[in-house]
């Protein structure tokens, strides 16, 4: 069963989310903080047990970010990471959000979600807001993936003025700027704008 946490989840959720953190697959968040954002969180349950989780967080008017997910290891494969997305995703479409965003170390687990790579100067507010605190802002390791929540999504476009300076740079080895013309499973061209306003 897949339905909105409550407070007495966030101890399950905590465990959750610092399993994966100690494998680096995950930023940790501190219990603190998972209790004063549990409306943000959904979960699934199985036999009473908490067994994954999701956050959904609102960036801009069109832009939410799904983070936190996090299954456990046994019950992987029974399709409730794919279930807790697509949740988020309705969540963040009932505020009239467009487009849905992760930073990840496992993109093929979202590219299987109808998620597609993206520049991270799309996500501005997201990199403003939160990476500049993160532990990894001088090599980030993450992807960016994107999916957009409604068909004909008006694109996203990152302001050079505002992305200047704020986006770190890419962990050695990792390409900054994605190959052109990213694409959904379904073949069409994910509809995003680089800085420099050229259309990918």
């Amino acid at each position: 069963m897949i339905r909105r946490a409550r407070p007495s989840d966030a101890r399950a959720i905590h465990a959750l989310v610092h399993r994966y953190a100690a494998q680096d697959l995950l930023l940790p968040r501190p219990l603190a903080d998972i209790y004063e954002r549990i409306r943000d969180f959904w979960v699934a349950e199985r036999d009473g047990q908490i067994v994954g989780c999701a956050a959904l967080r609102i960036w801009w008017h069109d832009l939410a970010e799904i983070r936190s997910l996090a299954v456990d290891p046994a019950v992987e494969g029974h399709g409730y990471g794919g279930k807790l997305v697509e949740a988020v995703g309705r969540e963040a479409q009932r505020y009239g959000v467009t487009w849905l965003f992760a930073l990840t170390r496992v993109a093929p687990f979202f590219e299987r979600h109808g998620f597609a790579e993206a520049d991270r100067a799309l996500l501005y507010q997201k990199v403003w807001g939160d990476c500049a605190r993160c532990p990894k802002q001088t090599a980030c390791d993450e992807v960016a993936v994107l999916r957009p929540l409604v068909r004909d999504a008006a694109p996203l476009r990152a302001d050079p003025r505002l992305t200047a300076h704020v986006v770190p740079p890419r962990a050695p080895g990792m390409p900054e700027h994605l190959p052109p013309q990213p694409r959904l499973r379904d073949g069409r061209r994910l509809p995003v704008v680089a800085p420099n306003g050229a259309s990918r």
